[in-house]
């Protein structure tokens, strides 16, 4: 069962326990619940589970932080609810990605033919596979290849631009995964290829624009998140 099958179920489970609340509080009275803060707390435990299971520590810290928000009085939290806490869990998150990183995915291109390019601006790439990381500053690369296999791209605290329209697949798909967090990562695809997406938001938004074709034969998959973010795809 893959994770974003895994993501469904838990959020399933969340609308299916409110579905059975609504139902039952027409006929069982529960004086003593607050049907709103149940809900939120279901919410966030589930937000909880899902960073976890992700290792996404902006997902962890902030479901923990929004749930002691919720019960500070009991626990006796309310000198430091709500403004300081979630600037602790900002902080916090931040920090623990810059120690220990985000869960690794797979590459999907041989070590022997891995090209390492960081915080060069406007560059021309010729290789199969590519490997870009930037950290606030801002890079512009455009990839030329006449065999484009894959991309690993990562970007924080900055501004990233890929070109890829005058890349050639020669085989039947090639992959482009990203790892964006507090910053923009913009990507040029030609719109004749055919895509799939799987792009996840922890606080960010993914944005498309221009229209899909897909009238070549090859297929582009395209893997990654977005956090406190943005990714941009233009199809050209």
């Amino acid at each position: 069962m893959n994770k974003n099958r895994n993501g469904k179920i838990l959020w399933g489970l969340f609308f299916i326990i409110a579905a059975v609340y609504i139902i039952l509080n027409r006929y069982i009275c529960f004086p003593h619940i607050n049907i709103f803060k149940l809900l939120i707390t279901v919410f966030f435990v589930l937000m909880l589970i899902e960073g976890l299971r992700r290792v996404d520590f902006f997902e962890i810290l902030f479901s923990i932080a929004c749930i002691c928000i919720l019960y500070s009085r009991h626990l006796r939290l309310t000198a430091i609810t709500p403004f300081p806490l979630l600037i602790a869990a900002l902080f916090g998150s931040i920090g623990l990605t810059m120690i220990f990183g985000k869960k690794n995915r797979p590459y999907i291109w041989n070590n022997s033919n891995y090209n390492n390019s960081t915080g060069s601006t406007n560059e021309q790439y010729n290789g199969e596979n590519i490997f870009c990381k930037n950290s606030f500053g801002s890079v512009i690369k455009h990839v030329n290849s006449a065999n484009f296999r894959g991309a690993q791209l990562s970007n924080s605290f900055g501004s990233m631009v890929i070109h890829f329209d005058n890349a050639i697949i020669q085989e039947n798909s090639a992959y482009i995964n990203i790892e964006n967090s507090f910053g923009e990562t913009q990507l040029y695809i030609p719109k004749e290829w055919k895509i799939q997406k799987n792009l996840q938001r922890t606080f960010g938004s993914v944005n498309e624009n221009g229209t899909i074709s897909g009238t070549s034969n090859v297929t582009l998959y395209i893997n990654g998140e977005t956090t406190f973010g943005e990714i941009r795809i233009f199809y050209i």
